[in-house]
């Protein structure tokens, strides 16, 4: 026997047995018992209301909160907001500035709001700040079938007040027919001046909560509405949007807010109790006619009079809704658990009991939860993965084609009568290798990225003076960057430090940053290198004077497959995967690296690395001191190949 069978069983005899004995009494029950019983359960429909009403609209400040940062931030990834003032939009017979997100236009972008409208579902709204209004240029609202571009909110809105004093706006509007709970942020340019705002919304009563309000029945003739305080109908079952305002009673709830209150409508006598719901300026009524408690007078006498008869369908009905209470959970997860096999990782189960159901069921949810964000991850990391190779290809290709176009050039030459200029040709054997040491680069790093990744790389720590190698390094460089007409400085705060490095890799750290401190700098400009003793740990800076980077650029240089500036507009020339080699080769002698950086003002890398020692030399582990000026000097052409001015 199934557990539903049981719990029927078990519900059809006690409700028998309690019908029975209460069946000697139902002739007592007088019409004042049944009005009280029906005005009970009024006022309990109204607290249940009520409820709903309250969680949902802490769960809307909520989405409405969440939605709005997620929307902010897609916006952002477009680039810094701007207006051109130089360039006018027609919107809707407005002739506008040009509102710019990086170089992305705002006005009419239609794929960033149906974005914003998928993924959260919610109304999105991008204004413009032209002639003390904000005006609607991008949106998903409709007003008469039509998007509302064009329409504004002016300095009468608390809305536009709070946006143009740089503030937030969280809270109840009207937007077209409906009320919504919506949040604003100002949209600020360069200067930090407000130049429009982005606003997002729920709508109070969605056609959910309608749904549910709709069904409830208060006896035979009984339901549910909502009034706000002008008297406006904002839910009836059969005069939604019509006021009443000028009916007794409705002014009667409205000044007592809460409470219960008899009245006659549309020729019919109503009981009702009220409460209200400050937060959203809504007075939930429930009602029901003074007909039903008649006729349920007649129904306990004939009730009365059949008990015998009527007792066990009523049982067996009661049984049937109480068991259906207990399995219904259940059936609802399982429900879920259909959806979610499906490939449907946007559903929660909604059973929220503190029984083994309910426990299960937030495990399923936290399950589902855990899934949808490694989907989110796999993806992400697929397209980081693709912008990888693009620019790995892209590495690849540039320093081949100039290959092979100098080859052409100089076959060009060789085949022609043309007199051989021996600068020329001395050029052009200098671009081709120049090319090759690019080459070569690229493929070292993806060598030793790949043996990093796989565990295969292994460093040579020696216990060194870090000052001279450091020393060295940098000097080695000097005729290169004066080349590039930057200046090049060494400083430090000792002259010896015994401290286990591989040398080899340390160099290769130093070239990578001093290398990129030329390419973001500019000629006459400056690069530090400082060494700072600090006893348990020693600091290297690469310190420039060049172009810096961007606040919100600087969390991600150091990421595999991740660069500043995207490979289709980016300045300069580089695969993007050098920072985070860097960064591995330092994590691995047990340091860190770190940057300080001022768009426009410069930048400073700092290698941290701890003061240990190795406590035995390896036999093998000799430090090369034959190593050739002209081996230093290709080492340095490898690392500055991908430099061209």
């Amino acid at each position: 026997m199934s557990i539903k069978s049981k719990l029927l069983w078990s519900y059809i005899f006690l409700i028998i047995f309690s019908t029975v004995l209460l069946g000697s009494i139902l002739g007592s029950k007088s019409q004042t018992a049944l009005s009280k019983e029906i005005g009970a359960k009024t006022e309990q429909i109204s607290t249940l209301i009520l409820d709903i009403v309250s969680v949902r609209n802490d769960l809307l400040f909520d989405k409405v909160s969440t939605d709005l940062k997620y929307a902010s931030e897609i916006l952002e990834s477009y680039g810094d907001y701007r207006v051109d003032y130089n360039q006018k939009i027609t919107v809707k017979e407005n002739q506008l500035p040009n509102l710019y997100a990086g170089e992305e236009s705002l006005i009419n972008i239609d794929e960033y709001i149906k974005k914003i409208e998928d993924v959260t579902g919610a109304v999105c709204s991008i204004f413009v700040l032209d002639s003390n209004k904000l005006i609607r240029v991008s949106t998903n609202i409709k007003n008469n079938g039509d998007y509302a571009l064009g329409t504004c909110l002016d300095s009468s809105s608390e809305i536009y007040n709070r946006i143009t004093n740089k503030l937030s706006y969280y809270g109840k509007t009207p937007i077209e027919d409906s009320w919504y709970i919506s949040g604003y942020i100002p949209l600020f340019d360069e200067n930090n001046n407000v130049i429009g705002a982005l606003g997002v919304g729920h709508e109070q009563l969605n056609d959910y909560l309608e749904e549910v309000i709709n069904k409830i029945q208060i006896g035979n003739t009984g339901y549910v509405y909502i009034l706000n305080s002008a008297g406006d109908v904002i839910f009836h079952p059969k005069i939604k949007g019509k006021n009443l305002i000028s009916y007794d009673f409705a002014q009667d709830i409205i000044q007592r807010k809460t409470g219960s209150i008899e009245y006659e409508f549309q020729s019919f006598w109503k009981m009702a109790k009220f409460t209200y719901f400050k937060e959203w300026d809504w007075y939930i009524i429930s009602t029901a006619n003074y007909d039903d408690i008649h006729s349920s007078s007649k129904t306990i006498i004939y009730t009365t009079i059949s008990i015998g008869i009527f007792v066990l369908f009523v049982g067996i009905m009661i049984a049937l809704f109480l068991s259906n209470t207990i399995v219904k959970p259940i059936m609802d997860l399982k429900s879920c658990m259909e959806k979610v096999s499906e490939g449907n990782l946007d559903i929660q189960s909604k059973v929220e009991s503190t029984d083994e159901v309910g426990v299960l069921s937030r495990s399923f949810n936290t399950l589902v939860k855990e899934n949808k964000k490694l989907l989110e991850e796999t993806r992400e990391y697929n397209i980081l993965k693709v912008e990888f190779f693009s620019n790995v290809s892209h590495e690849l290709k540039t320093p081949l084609n100039i290959i092979f176009t100098t080859t052409q050039l100089l076959e060009y030459k060789f085949n022609s009568d043309e007199e051989l200029n021996p600068q020329k040709i001395n050029s052009y054997h200098n671009t081709i290798k120049q090319n090759c040491y690019r080459l070569l680069k690229l493929v070292n790093n993806l060598i030793d990225i790949t043996k990093i990744d796989s565990g295969y790389f292994e460093l040579n720590l020696l216990n060194v003076n870090i000052v001279e190698i450091v020393e060295d390094i940098t000097l080695s460089t000097v005729n290169y960057v004066n080349s590039k007409s930057r200046n090049i400085i060494f400083d430090t705060n000792t002259e010896e430090k015994i401290m286990a490095v591989d040398p080899e890799m340390m160099e290769r750290i130093m070239l990578n940053l001093i290398s990129n401190a030329i390419k973001f700098t500019k000629p006459n400009d400056t690069i530090t290198v400082t060494l700072t003793d600090l006893g348990h740990v020693v600091k290297i800076s690469i310190k420039d004077t060049g172009i810096g980077i961007a606040p919100e650029k600087q969390s991600v240089i150091f990421k595999r497959f991740r660069q500043v500036d995207r490979l289709l507009n980016r300045n300069h020339e580089g695969s993007g995967i050098g920072l985070s080699l860097v960064n591995s080769l330092v994590a691995m002698h047990e340091g860190y690296i770190s940057v300080n950086s001022e768009l426009g003002k410069g930048s400073e890398f700092i290698v941290t690395i701890p003061t240990s020692l190795v406590p035995k030399p390896n036999d093998n582990s000799i430090v090369d001191d034959t190593i050739s000026h002209e081996d230093k000097v290709e080492k340095i052409h490898i690392e500055f190949s991908d430099i061209y001015s």
